[in-house]
Formats: C-alpha cells, sequence, structure tokens
C-alpha cells in the first residue's frame, strides 16, 4: 500500500461521466455448491457500508463518514479494498481540514479505485456533489478542458454544466437519495417535456433533444409516477432524462444572452470551408445532386451537433434512393444491351451508357454496404461520422459527391441509352426523323427545368444557367417584337 504522502499526489479529481462505471472488464469467478438442509438463512457481513443494487444491476455501497456521505463501486467487503478506500477517505478529510473548505450538509463525496495505471501505485478519482445545490466540486482548483466539459461562455454556463454531472451522479446512485429528494424534480421534468413536445410539433428548427414521439412515449411513462413517492427506479430514469435535458441547454447556451434559439443557427462564428468553383462544377457534371446533399450535410452539423432524428431521416431517404437506382440502372444495362443487339445497331454506342448504369449500380452497392445500419445510429456515432467525413480542405464537398454518384450516373446512363436509342434510330428511319426526337426530348427537358425552380440556399448552377439563355431568348423575342410593332 502506497504510503500518505504518495496518496496524497495521487488523488485525481474526475467527474460523474468519466467513472469507469461501462468500462470496466471484470470476468465472474461462477461455481457449484451444495445447499444445507432446511431453509436457507441469508448472512449479511457485518459492514459499515451499506450497500445498494442500481436499478441496471450494478451494486454499490454507501456509508456516513462525518460531514459527508460516501458512495462507491469498490467491492469494500473485500477488507484490503475496504483499508485502501479507508486510507484514502482519511487523505481527504486531512486536505479538507488543511485548506479550511466547509463543506455542505447535503454534500456527497464519490471515489474509485485506479490501480492499474502505474507499477506498484494506486489512485484515487473522486468528486463532491451537494445535492441542495445541484452541482459538483473538487478540493483543489480544476481545470473544465482538463474534465473535459466543453467550452464555457459565463459562470451561469459552467452551472449548467455540473448540473448536467449532477443529474448523471443521481442516475448512477439513486437508491440511497430517493427518499430525500422532492417530487418536483418530477412535475417540473414533465412540464419541460410537455413544452419540448409542442415546441417539435410547431417548429422544424427545435433545439429540444427528443422528437414529438419520444416525448409522447417519456410522457406516459412520467404520467405513471406523478403523485406518487419517488422510489430509486423512478428517480434513476428521472435523472438521466434531467442529466440529457442540461446536457442540450449546455450545448445550445440556454440562459445565455446569445442563447441558440434556432437548429440551423450556429451559436458561433464557424469555420466553413467552401469551394464554390469545385462545387459548381461537381454540380455541373453531376446534374446538380452534390447541391442537395451539401445542404443537407451542412444542416446537419451545425455545431457539431447532430439531431438523431434529422440524421435517421436524412440517411433513410439516401440509402432508400440508392437502393431504387439499383433497380433502375439495371434496367438501363438491360436496356442498352437489347438495344446493342437489334439489326443495323453499333455494339460502340452501347458501351458508355453501359459502363454509366454499371458504375451507378458499383457505387449505389457501395455506398449500401459502407452505410448499413446508418439509421440507427445514435447521434453521437452520427457526429464522430460527419467529423471525420468533413475535410479540412473542402468541406462535405467529397461527401457530397460520393453521395451524389448512384443518382448523377444513373441520369448519364439513362441519357447515353436515350442517345444511342437515337443513334440507332437514324439508321434505321432516317437522320431527319431521328433529329426532331431528339429536339423534341430537348425541348421536354429543357421546359421541365426552367418551370421547376428550386428553393435551396444554393441553386443549382446548371438550372441557372439554363433559366438566364431562356429568359435572354425571351427578352431578345419582346424586343425584337416590340420593334415590329413601331
Amino acid at each position: 500500500m502506497a504510503s500518505s504522502l504518495s496518496l496524497i499526489k495521487e488523488l485525481r479529481p474526475v467527474t460523474s461521466t468519466t467513472t469507469r462505471r461501462y468500462g470496466k472488464l471484470l470476468w465472474v469467478d461462477a461455481y457449484h455448491t451444495t445447499t444445507a438442509p432446511g431453509l436457507r438463512l441469508r448472512n449479511s457481513p457485518k459492514s459499515k457500508w451499506l450497500s445498494f443494487t442500481h436499478p441496471e444491476g450494478q451494486l454499490y455501497f454507501q456509508m456516513k463518514r462525518g460531514q459527508f456521505s460516501v458512495v462507491t463501486e469498490e467491492n469494500v467487503l473485500n477488507n484490503e479494498t475496504d483499508n485502501l478506500v479507508s486510507s484514502y477517505l482519511a487523505v481527504i478529510e486531512k486536505r479538507i481540514l488543511e485548506c479550511g473548505i466547509v463543506l455542505p450538509q447535503t454534500c456527497e463525496l464519490f471515489v474509485e479505485l485506479r490501480c492499474d495505471e502505474l507499477p506498484q501505485t494506486s489512485t484515487c478519482a473522486y468528486y463532491f456533489v451537494d445535492h441542495h445545490s445541484r452541482c459538483l466540486f473538487w478540493l483543489e482548483p480544476t481545470s473544465s478542458e482538463l474534465l473535459d466539459m466543453g467550452m464555457l461562455v459565463s459562470d451561469s454556463h459552467l452551472d449548467t454544466a455540473l448540473e448536467r454531472l449532477y443529474w448523471v451522479h443521481v442516475e448512477f446512485f439513486p437508491m440511497h437519495v430517493c427518499a430525500h429528494m422532492t417530487p418536483l424534480i418530477l412535475d417540473n421534468l414533465i412540464s419541460v417535456m410537455c413544452h419540448g413536445m409542442t415546441d417539435r410539433m410547431t417548429s422544424r428548427t427545435s433545439t429540444f433533444p427528443y422528437t414529438e414521439e419520444k416525448c409522447s412515449q417519456l410522457l406516459r411513462a412520467l404520467s405513471l409516477r406523478r403523485g406518487q413517492t419517488l422510489d430509486g427506479h423512478t428517480l434513476c430514469f428521472v435523472a438521466r432524462l434531467w442529466g440529457a435535458i442540461n446536457n442540450q441547454r449546455f450545448m445550445t447556451y440556454y440562459g445565455q444572452e446569445n442563447a441558440q434559439l434556432d437548429r440551423l443557427h450556429p451559436p458561433m462564428p464557424e469555420n466553413i470551408v467552401d469551394r464554390p468553383g469545385m462545387r459548381a462544377l461537381a454540380n455541373l457534371v453531376l446534374w446538380g445532386i452534390p447541391n442537395h446533399h451539401y445542404s443537407k450535410l451542412r444542416d446537419l452539423f451545425v455545431h457539431d451537433q447532430v439531431y438523431v432524428d434529422h440524421w435517421q431521416a436524412f440517411i433513410t431517404a439516401c440509402t432508400s434512393e440508392w437502393r431504387g437506382l439499383l433497380v433502375w440502372a439495371f434496367s438501363v444495362l438491360i436496356a442498352s444491351i437489347l438495344i446493342s443487339m437489334l439489326p443495323r445497331a453499333s455494339l460502340s454506342s452501347a458501351m458508355a451508357p453501359i459502363l454509366a448504369a454499371s458504375s451507378s449500380i458499383l457505387s449505389g452497392s457501395i455506398l449500401l454496404l459502407r452505410h448499413h445500419g446508418f439509421e440507427d445510429a445514435t447521434a453521437s456515432f452520427a457526429a464522430r461520422f460527419l467529423r471525420t467525413a468533413k475535410s479540412s480542405d473542402w468541406g462535405f464537398l467529397p461527401l457530397s459527391i460520393v453521395y451524389s454518384m448512384p443518382k448523377a450516373l444513373y441520369i448519364w446512363s439513362l441519357g447515353l441509352m436515350v442517345a444511342q436509342l437515337i443513334f440507332w434510330a437514324s439508321r434505321v428511319v432516317g437522320v431527319l426523323w431521328a433529329s426532331g426526337g431528339a429536339c423534341f426530348l430537348a425541348l421536354m427537358g429543357y421546359g421541365i427545368l426552367y418551370f421547376t425552380p428550386l428553393e435551396d440556399d444554393h441553386p443549382d448552377p446548371m438550372t441557372s444557367i439554363l433559366r438566364s439563355h431562356w429568359q435572354a431568348f425571351q427578352s431578345d423575342s419582346a424586343e425584337a417584337a416590340g420593334i415590329l410593332i413601331v
């Protein structure tokens, strides 16, 4: 066991989100035994610690020690572990006296042993919580950066971060404090969820973290416990919801001078990487499709945040489109092969549509394999994916181009197949009839592009060029008509 001096040096401030609760890789030691005849009496070992079981199944221990309560997930029924924990508690008490810190009456200490970081050493991770002010605190100056709490804009913003960490602690250790919690936390949570559900229903850019369907489900569960005494199971999920809400409040600068009220409006200037020249070229070559994905991806990843329902809707639409394009591109592939087998047809004219259709099928298949299961991904997974996919030099342009390839290549294959058919028709019925058919198809496509304006943040350059030519042609015709009238 390390000396007291070394133990003082190895007290480590942590937060409730950086413990090893879900990261421990320990195996159970299972065995068979023989029961004695008669009723089996349960013998509870005598200990100064009280044991509780979390609703998820995690065993934890609690003890009242002097001015504060202590909770830990260490197995203090083991004498060696209990002695090590007690030695650290003595060190913490000594530190409190040396620093002259006055602890609040509703104070609670969390400790966690970490004995596997350096040989022959042990570290005690710790933090204090105050159930009255609902915050965490430590015995020494602690950097919010080292604790991975995020960037702050004010003291009240720090209070929001600390309250979120407090609720995470209550979620992990609810069984021994549920009797001391006021039922108002449940009533206030129901009010917040009702407002959030209404906000989601009436605004497409709400910053509330849960969808209206999820809010409705949660409200039904919360209403079942309304007006009843809080037990540990209820407090566990109430604390989890409060933690999620406070985390979102922290991310959107709730209660600050410049709070984020719109999901699409970043609360601070962002380093937007844009290459308008390359984007215009990509849209020109790929039929303006990258523009759609570029806009969607930027709206999904505002201020490094992703709302899971918007992500799931986007990726579901993409995968559904890619699956449908596999069928359509395969149809074009078969049609091009059949046209090349007609009398007086040229096999060389079929190579371009066959290549484009095959490329559409290949790119769509790869994207479907790469994005398998993304429809059910969490917000954190989506944020990591988009953060990795966003190029530091090109932004979301490369990903937008990749997402556009199946559809754009299908359109190219369809156009090239029509050109192949017109070329074959020119050999069979003559160039004049084939040219007439080609002009009709061109005018039809031209008219569709003109009469379907885009309501996008980044208008399609190809459509804009075609529309400007058409308007110039109309103005020239009007001027000519005016001259004739005069």
